[in-house]
């Protein structure tokens, strides 16, 4: 085996180079390394940037009129004891009326 790879090392160093090589290398297809601008989060005007919070991302959903959405506990499971009535008001979303945690909210969901 080694005896192969020497020998097709020795070929390949007597060999001419390629007549076709190109003299200067074709631009490379993905972007330079500097570091990017990220334009969403305000990082370039001095801002913080904070990444989405995954788990409040799936319990929070902004609506349309710009409030936060958000499900009522206590309907997953145990719920033989509970009426119906009970069980269908748990089932409709609420907002979220404190300010300061709404504001909470938003930092975490980025919106």
């Amino acid at each position: 085996m080694f005896g192969a790879l020497l020998r097709h090392a020795q070929l390949m160093a007597t060999r001419r180079p390629n007549f076709f090589a190109r003299a200067t290398p074709l631009p490379r297809p993905w972007p330079s390394l500097e570091a990017p601008i990220n334009v969403a989060c305000g990082a370039h005007r001095g801002k913080k940037c904070l990444n989405t919070n995954r788990s409040a991302s799936k319990r929070f959903i902004v609506r349309g009129s710009g409030s936060i959405k958000r499900g009522k506990a206590g309907r997953s499971h145990n719920t033989g004891h509970k009426g119906q009535k009970r069980l269908n008001r748990l089932a409709t979303s609420a907002p979220i009326r404190g300010k300061k945690i709404e504001q909470r909210m938003r930092r975490l969901i980025g919106a």
